[in-house]
This record gives C-alpha cells, sequence and structure tokens, in this order.
C-alpha cells in the first residue's frame, strides 16, 4: 500500500480535525510563528497528550523546553500528574514558566535552566514517559547516545520514549552532516535495544515512540 502523499487540501482537512487550542496555545503558536520558536505542530502535541494518557503516566521528563508548548501537551495528559523539564536558554526558560503558569501547571511544571546532559547526570527519579526534543542540538553521536542512556535508565516498564524530529527532514535515509548522523544513530539505539519496543511514526518531521518493556531493578 502505498504511502498518502498530503497534499495543501488534505493537509486542511487534517488541520480541522485537531481540537481547538486554547488562548495559551493559541497565544504560543502565534508567538513561535513570528519569532521562529520551534515547537512541535498541534497534530503532534495533541499524540504526545494522547500517548501519555493512554499509557497512564503521571510523571513527564522533558529534554528541550522551549516556550512550554510541548510541555503544556504533555501535562494536560496526566490528569494532574508533573513535568521536568531543562532548557538552557534563561529567557526562554523564563517564558515557559510564565505559559505554565497560565495555562494552570505553574505547580506542576519544574523547568531546569541547565544542559540537559549535566542535569540528567544528578537526577536521581524515576519517571513514566520522557519525550527528547534535542535529537536537532547534540553535538555528537557520542552525546546523542548518552542522552539515550541517562534517560533510558530513568524509566520505570511500561514507560514511554518519545523523540522528536526523528526524521529529520527525510536526511535520516542518507545521512550526510552531523546532525542527521545523531538523529539516525539514536533511532538506530533505540530500535535495537532489548528493552524497548518501538516505532517512529511520520507525522511532521518524524515522531520517534517506544515503550519500555521490563522493570529496571533496585
Amino acid at each position: 500500500m502505498r504511502t498518502v502523499e498530503v497534499s495543501d487540501e488534505l493537509q486542511k482537512y487534517l488541520d480541522g480535525l485537531v481540537p481547538k487550542r486554547d488562548s495559551v496555545l493559541a497565544r504560543m503558536e502565534e508567538e513561535a510563528h513570528k519569532e521562529n520558536i520551534p515547537i512541535v505542530d498541534p497534530h503532534e502535541g495533541q499524540l504526545l497528550y494522547l500517548l501519555v494518557k493512554i499509557a497512564g503516566a503521571k510523571r513527564i521528563l522533558e529534554l528541550g523546553t522551549a516556550t512550554g508548548y510541548s510541555g503544556i501537551w504533555l501535562l494536560r495528559g496526566t490528569d494532574g500528574g508533573t513535568l521536568t523539564t531543562f532548557e538552557l536558554d534563561h529567557q526562554r526558560a523564563q517564558r515557559a514558566r510564565t505559559n505554565f503558569s497560565d495555562a494552570g501547571f505553574g505547580k506542576q511544571a519544574l523547568v531546569m535552566e541547565e544542559d540537559a546532559l549535566t542535569g540528567l547526570e544528578k537526577l536521581d527519579q524515576r519517571f513514566d514517559a520522557c519525550f527528547i526534543d534535542l535529537l536537532n542540538v547534540f553535538p555528537s553521536e557520542d552525546s546523542t547516545q548518552r542522552a539515550f542512556e541517562l534517560c533510558l535508565e530513568r524509566l520505570e516498564g511500561g514507560a514511554l520514549l518519545m523523540a522528536d524530529n526523528a526524521l529529520r527532514q527525510g536526511e535520516v535515509a542518507n545521512p550526510k552532516n552531523q546532525q542527521a548522523r545523531n538523529v539516525a544513530r539514536y533511532n538506530a539505539l533505540v530500535a535495537k535495544h532489548p528493552r524497548l519496543e518501538s516505532v517512529v511514526i511520520p507525522i511532521r518531521d518524524g515522531l520517534s515512540v517506544a515503550r519500555v518493556k521490563d522493570q529496571l531493578p533496585g
């Protein structure tokens, strides 16, 4: 069966099926468009919300907060859960805190202003889901692998491990630059790891979704 090409007409139809966003998310989408802030689109946001809700996740880990758009979708899927999210840029971290508060999650979202790998090394906590939104940012395949390992070590059995930009605009099929090689490395790690069962969903720039099969000892 061939893949359906998403024409402008079909995209408009799909856009009409996404639930209408509230004023907070709508404002954030407009700001992201005007200021070129990298955020997931509403289709992927709705998918993140549904995945977290279906999994019954309550404790979420996120790498790459930006201004909090994906974090709000994730939190809305938790039914009262918490989010620990890393953002190195001070201005974006401050905006994210304001947006979380405006969305009613001021006490549920903890924005950590530090490098994600450095922060993960110190983080002694287990989570039910993790969303990595830094695959386009890691400087090397080694740092990408380290992020993968640190996240997986902190996930309970049955937890979700998700990552944005898993297709790198199609470049992963024949990676010729460092960022594409990083993403391809991440996809290979997920696909081959014995603790994970996974799929890459070709939505937007690709969403990698994996489920942890077993419980960590200790």
